[in-house]
C-alpha cells in the first residue's frame, strides 16, 4: 500500500481542531471492508432497543456519538429498517472515519446518512428540522437539552439512556386548515411565530407542480393536491396525486392518487391534526393523516340532494358544512411532452368557461351539516337556484351564499334556517356577472371570490368588475370600487387589497376610503397574510408588504404558487411546488422561518479556521505543467481553451468508477494525478492509469471540482467550508468555515449548510475566493483566503442586502470565476451577475430598490438536469467566433457555429447569459449581422467544451437522444468530425479535461471517469 493512502491522526489536535477535522478524514484505502457480524449483544444495544419505540420511522434522525463500542454499524441496521435521513454527530475521529467508510460502501454516504463532528452542546441542525433524536448516554447538562429541544420538530421524541423528552407545539402555532385558511375565505395567518426576518427551512420535492393545485396544513403535516394538467414533462408524475408533507423538513410522508375527472380547485378539502378530509365527485374521503389511509368516507344520501358532488366544505367545533348536488363537467388528465422549466400558455380549458351553472364546477343547491363523530347529517336545506361555491363563505355561525345574478343569502349554522336573503337590484348591478376570467393578468376562473369578516361581505376576484362591500347582518350594498381584479387579505387595520398596475391599496372597512396605495401585484398569483407581512406576486419574486409600515420588501428567488399564495402555518412560511419558471431561481417546495433562535447560539458555535499539521508552508510537489488543467472549465476565467493540441485520432485506455451514487464533479489534471469530487462529499485522486491513490471526505456534497494551486487541492464543500489538502497525498492542511454559522438544512435530498460553498472555489494570484450562501435572505458570504495558510484576508457579509429599502441583494446562484479584474458569479433574481473587486470583496454592482426581478437561473449543484448544458461564445485569435447559446434550462438552443470575424471595432453582441428571452423571440441583438462560415447540422446539445488552436473537443447527445451521448472533436475550420466516441453515459457539465500530453479525461453522469489517449 503505497504510503501517500496512509493519513495519521496526530496526537498533539486539541478537541478544537477534532470538530471539523472529522469531517476531512479519508480512508486509508479506496477498497472498504465489510460490515462486522451483529452479535446477540449487539442486537440488545441503545440503537437497537429504540427501534420498537419509535413514533415514526420517516424524516431526519439524529444520532449523537460517541457511541459505545463495535456499535457503529447499527446505524446501517437504523438505515435499513427505517425510511429516516440520518445525521450522526460525534467528537469521535475514528469512528466519524469508520461510519463514513461503512455508509460510502453501502451506498447510504450522501443520501441517507451525512456525518459531522461537533459536541452535544452544539448541533448542527437548523432549528426545528428533526423528527427523532437518539442519545446513547444521558443527558448530562442543560446545554445539550437545550440543544436537542431546539432542532425537534414540535412533537418530535428525543430518546436517551434515562428515557424519552418530547418538545411540545410552541404557544402561538396556527393551523392552515381550510385552502383559503378558515372557510371565511380570508387568507389571513393567525400564526404568531412567523415573523421576520427569516431563514431557508428547507427546500424540498417536488420541484414542479401540475395544474391546479390546493394546499391546507395542520398536524405539523401540508397536504397537497395536484391536478389533472400537466404545462411539462416534469409535472406528469404527480397528476392527479395528493400528498403528505413532513410541514418542518419538507419529508414526502405518503401520497396517494386522486380520481380523475374531478376539478380539485374549489373548497371541498380540510386539514385536521389526525386527518384529512378531502371530497369528490362521490364523497368526502376521510383520510387518516399518518398512514394515508381512507379511514372512513361520507356518502351524501340522493334524497337530499340532486346528486353526490361535493362543490363546497367548511368545518367547525366537530360539524362538517358542505354544498352537494348535481353531476359536473368531467375535465380530461392533461400530460405533457414539452421539456424545461415553467412559462405555458394560458386557455379556456375544458369546464372553465362555466357557461351552464347545471353542470358548472361548484354549482349546487343543497346545503347540509354533518357530525363527524357518527357522520349524520343534522340539517339540510335546498335552495331553488343552484348556488355558485365560489360565492360560499362562513364565520361566526353563518353561512354566506350567492346565486350569480340573482340573489345574496344567509344561513345560521345551528339548524340551518335562511336568515336573510337578498336581491336589491343596486346589489347585484354593483357585484355585476361572473366574468370569464382565465388570463394571466386576471386569474383562474376557479377562484373564490367571496370573503366575508365580522360586519361585512366582499366580492372581488378574477371574475368581478368591481370590488363590493356589503353588510354581513342584511347582504345589503355598503359601498363598491372601480377595480374589481383585487386579491384580499382582511385584517384589523384594514382591506389590504392587491391588484395590478396601480390598483393596489389599503382600504377602510366602513366606507372604502383608500387608507394606503400597495405595490402593483403582478397577474395571477393569490395574496396571503401572516402575522407582520402581506405576500403577492411582484414582476418575478414576492413582495412582502410589512404592515407595521406599510414598506415593501423583496423575496426575490421565489413568487408564490399561483393559486396557493404563500402559506403560513407552524410557524413557518411555504412557497411551491410551481406549474410554471417565470423569473425563478429556486423550485420546489420551500419553507421559510424566523431567524430568531434558529440555530446554535454563537457563543458555542466552533472556530472558522481549523489547521491540521504545522507544516503548511511544505508539501510534496505535485510537478504540474502550467498547460495542465487545473481548474472547473481549466482556469480562473473559465475559458474553456488550451494550448494543448487535441490529438486527430484517439482511443479509450481505461474506464474507472469514481462513484456509484451520485453524480461526479468534472475532473482536473495537474502533474501525474486526476482529481474528482462527487455530491457524496468525497474527493478522489487517481493516478494517470485509472488507479485510486487516495480519497477524502468532506461533510457536504461537491458540486464543482477541485482547484490544484501551489501543489495544494482546494475545494469548497456543502456543508458550509473550504479545505486545502496536500494535492500529491491528500494530507488534510486546513478548512476554513465561510458560512456565517453552522447551520444545515435539507435541501433536495440532502442535509447541507444554509450557506454551502456550492459554487466552486478560484485560486488567482496569491489568493483564493470562495462564496457560500444560496439566496440572498439568508445571507451571501465571500471570503478571500491565503492559500497556504488558510488566514482571511478579505470577506464581505453585507451583498445579500445591497438596498435595504427593500432588502434585497445578491443570491449564490452560478460557479465563481474571474473576468475583467473582477471575481463573478450569477446572481439570479435582481442582478444578474454578481461583481466584486478582487482586492478588497467590494460589491461593485448598483443597488436597485425596485420590488422586481428578471433574471433566471436553473443553479446546477440543485437543478443538474436543467443547469447542465452550456452555451460558448469563443473568440478565436483571427476574431472568428465559436457561437453555441443553450438556454439556461436547457429547452432552447441553436446550432454550433462559427461566425465570421467582427470589422474592427464593431460591439460584440450582448446577450443575457440565460440565453432565454432573446432566443424564445428569435432575437439575437446583433449590432452587425455576420455571416456562418459554418453550421452544426447535427443538432447537437453541449454539456462541455475545450478549445485549442484548431480543435474543438465536445461532449454531448443529439437533440432529444439523451441517450446517445458522444465525445466529438470538431475541426474548426471546416466544421466536420475529426473522430466521435460514443460514451456509456452524457458527460457532466464541463466534464472533460485535458493534460499537457494531449491525454483526455472525462466524468459522465453514471459515475465513471474515462480516459483517451492519442492513437
Amino acid at each position: 500500500m503505497p504510503d501517500q493512502w496512509r493519513f495519521q491522526m496526530k496526537k498533539y489536535w486539541t478537541s478544537s481542531f477534532l470538530f471539523l477535522f472529522l469531517m476531512l478524514i479519508g480512508v486509508s484505502s479506496p477498497t472498504f471492508s465489510k460490515e462486522p457480524a451483529v452479535s446477540g449483544q449487539e442486537s440488545s444495544s441503545f440503537l437497537e432497543a429504540c427501534l420498537p419505540k419509535l413514533n415514526t420511522k420517516q424524516g431526519i434522525c439524529v444520532v449523537l456519538g460517541p457511541l459505545p463500542d463495535q456499535q457503529v454499524s447499527e446505524i446501517n441496521r437504523l438505515i435499513e429498517q427505517t425510511q429516516f435521513q440520518i445525521y450522526f454527530q460525534s467528537s469521535d475521529a475514528a469512528q466519524l472515519a469508520e461510519l463514513r467508510m461503512l455508509a460510502d460502501q453501502r451506498g447510504f454516504l450522501g443520501s441517507r446518512l451525512f456525518a459531522d463532528a461537533g459536541t452535544n452542546n452544539s448541533i448542527a441542525l437548523a432549528s426545528n428540522l428533526a423528527d427523532v433524536v437518539l442519545v446513547p448516554g444521558p443527558l448530562k447538562n442543560d446545554q445539550t437539552r437545550a440543544e436537542i429541544l431546539r432542532v425537534l420538530r414540535p412533537q418530535g421524541t428525543a430518546y436517551h439512556s434515562e428515557g424519552e423528552l418530547t418538545k411540545p407545539i410552541p404557544t402561538g402555532n396556527d393551523d392552515w386548515t381550510h385552502p383559503y385558511h378558515r372557510p371565511d375565505n380570508n387568507p389571513q395567518s393567525e400564526d404568531q411565530n412567523a415573523r421576520a426576518p427569516y431563514r431557508t427551512q428547507f427546500l424540498a420535492d417536488p420541484k414542479f407542480s401540475p395544474m391546479p393545485e390546493v394546499s391546507v396544513a395542520a398536524g405539523g403535516k401540508v397536504f397537497k393536491a395536484f391536478g389533472h394538467i400537466a404545462h411539462k414533462q416534469n409535472q406528469n408524475a404527480i397528476l392527479n396525486t395528493l400528498m403528505c408533507i413532513n410541514a418542518f423538513n419538507g419529508t414526502i410522508l405518503w401520497k396517494r392518487p386522486l380520481p380523475e375527472g374531478f376539478m380539485i380547485h374549489r373548497n371541498t378539502m380540510i386539514g385536521t391534526p389526525d386527518a384529512l378530509y378531502m371530497a369528490d365527485d362521490k364523497s368526502c374521503k376521510i383520510i387518516d393523516s399518518e398512514t394515508g389511509k381512507i379511514r372512513d368516507e361520507i356518502v351524501i344520501d340522493q334524497k337530499f340532494s340532486d346528486g353526490p358532488v361535493w362543490k363546497w366544505m367548511g368545518m367547525q367545533d366537530g360539524v362538517l358544512y358542505a354544498l352537494v348536488g348535481n353531476k359536473e363537467v368531467k375535465v380530461d388528465t392533461q400530460k405533457s411532452a414539452r421539456r424545461g422549466l415553467g412559462h405555458w400558455p394560458w386557455d379556456m380549458w375544458k369546464g372553465h368557461d362555466y357557461s351552464d351553472p347545471k353542470n358548472a364546477f361548484g354549482f349546487g343547491r343543497t346545503f347540509v351539516a354533518i357530525d363527524i363523530s357518527n357522520k349524520q347529517i343534522l340539517w339540510h336545506f335546498k335552495d331553488q337556484d343552484y348556488i355558485d361555491s365560489r360565492g360560499v363563505c362562513m364565520k361566526n355561525g353563518r353561512i354566506f351564499y350567492y346565486c350569480p345574478d340573482k340573489f345574496l343569502a344567509c344561513l345560521e349554522t345551528k339548524k340551518g334556517k335562511q336568515l336573510w336573503k337578498n336581491n336589491d337590484p343596486k346589489l347585484l348591478a354593483s357585484i355585476g356577472s361572473n366574468q370569464r376570467a382565465q388570463h394571466y393578468v386576471t386569474g383562474y376562473a376557479t377562484t373564490t371570490y367571496l370573503k366575508c369578516s365580522d360586519d361585512y361581505l366582499f366580492f372581488a376576484g378574477p371574475q368581478r368588475l368591481h370590488l363590493v362591500s356589503a353588510s354581513a347582518a342584511d347582504g345589503y350594498l355598503m359601498w363598491e370600487k372601480e377595480h374589481g381584479n383585487l386579491q384580499l387579505v382582511l385584517r384589523k387595520d384594514g382591506i389590504y387589497a392587491a391588484g395590478p398596475k396601480e390598483t393596489g391599496m389599503k382600504l377602510d372597512y366602513a366606507t372604502g376610503d383608500v387608507l394606503a396605495a400597495l405595490p402593483t401585484r403582478r397577474a395571477c398569483t393569490r395574496a396571503t397574510g401572516s402575522v407582520d407581512s402581506i405576500f403577492f406576486r411582484t414582476r418575478g419574486g414576492t413582495v412582502r408588504l410589512e404592515t407595521a409600515t406599510d414598506s415593501a420588501q423583496h423575496i426575490a428567488p421565489m413568487r408564490p404558487p399561483c393559486q396557493d399564495g404563500v402559506i403560513v402555518s407552524n410557524g413557518l412560511l411555504y412557497w411551491g411546488p410551481w406549474m410554471c419558471g417565470c423569473e425563478l431561481s429556486l423550485y420546489g417546495h420551500i419553507s421559510l422561518g424566523p431567524e430568531e433562535n434558529s440555530s446554535t447560539p454563537a457563543a458555542q458555535t466552533p472556530p472558522r479556521l481549523t489547521r491540521y499539521t504545522d507544516q503548511l508552508e511544505t508539501v510534496e510537489p505535485l510537478s504540474a505543467n502550467e498547460q495542465d488543467w487545473t481548474a472547473f472549465r481549466g482556469d480562473a476565467w473559465q475559458s474553456s481553451s488550451t494550448d494543448v493540441v487535441i490529438p486527430l485520432k484517439t482511443k479509450q485506455a481505461w474506464t474507472t468508477k469514481v462513484v456509484s451514487n451520485a453524480l461526479p464533479t468534472a475532473p482536473v489534471v495537474a502533474g501525474d494525478l486526476i482529481f474528482v469530487g462527487d455530491r457524496n462529499g468525497a474527493i478522489s485522486a487517481f493516478d494517470l492509469e485509472g488507479k485510486p491513490v487516495w480519497k477524502r471526505y468532506t461533510g457536504g456534497a461537491i458540486y464543482y471540482p477541485p482547484t490544484i494551486a501551489q501543489d495544494r487541492l482546494f475545494v469548497g464543500s456543502a456543508d458550509g467550508r473550504v479545505y486545502a489538502y496536500a494535492a500529491r497525498t491528500g494530507e488534510p492542511l486546513w478548512s476554513f468555515r465561510v458560512a456565517p454559522a453552522v447551520r444545515w438544512i435539507p435541501v433536495y435530498g440532502k442535509l447541507i449548510s444554509t450557506w454551502p460553498v456550492s459554487g466552486g472555489v478560484v485560486v488567482h494570484g496569491n489568493t483564493l475566493y470562495a462564496a457560500a450562501g444560496i439566496a440572498h435572505f439568508d445571507g451571501t458570504h465571500l471570503v478571500a483566503l491565503d492559500p497556504v495558510s488558510g488566514e482571511l484576508k478579505q470577506e464581505n457579509n453585507t451583498s445579500g442586502v445591497l438596498s435595504p429599502t427593500v432588502n434585497s441583494g445578491i443570491s449564490l446562484q452560478g460557479s465563481l470565476y474571474v473576468a475583467d479584474d473582477e471575481l463573478r458569479f450569477l446572481a439570479g433574481g435582481v442582478y444578474e451577475v454578481a461583481r466584486y473587486d478582487l482586492n478588497t470583496l467590494k460589491c461593485l454592482n448598483t443597488p436597485r430598490s425596485e420590488v422586481t426581478s428578471q433574471y433566471r437561473t436553473a443553479f446546477y449543484p440543485y437543478y443538474p438536469e436543467y443547469g447542465k448544458y452550456l452555451s460558448i461564445e469563443h473568440t478565436l485569435a483571427d476574431r472568428r467566433e465559436l457561437v453555441h447559446d443553450a438556454s439556461y434550462e436547457g429547452s432552447v438552443f441553436t446550432n454550433l457555429t462559427l461566425k465570421e470575424a467582427l470589422p474592427p471595432g464593431a460591439p460584440k453582441e450582448k446577450k443575457e447569459v440565460a440565453r432565454w428571452l432573446s432566443m424564445r423571440a428569435r432575437r439575437t441583438g446583433q449590432a452587425i449581422k455576420r455571416k456562418n462560415l459554418w453550421e452544426d447540422q447535427h443538432q447537437r446539445r453541449f454539456t462541455s467544451f475545450i478549445v485549442s488552436p484548431q480543435t474543438l473537443l465536445t461532449a454531448g447527445h443529439p437533440d432529444q437522444q439523451p441517450e446517445k451521448p458522444f465525445l466529438t472533436a470538431i475541426d474548426i475550420g471546416k466544421g466536420t468530425d475529426h473522430w466521435s466516441h460514443p460514451l456509456p453515459a452524457l458527460a457532466v457539465k464541463g466534464g472533460t479535461a485535458i493534460d499537457s500530453h494531449g491525454r483526455i479525461f472525462v466524468t459522465l453522469e453514471n459515475g465513471q471517469l474515462c480516459c483517451f489517449t492519442p492513437e
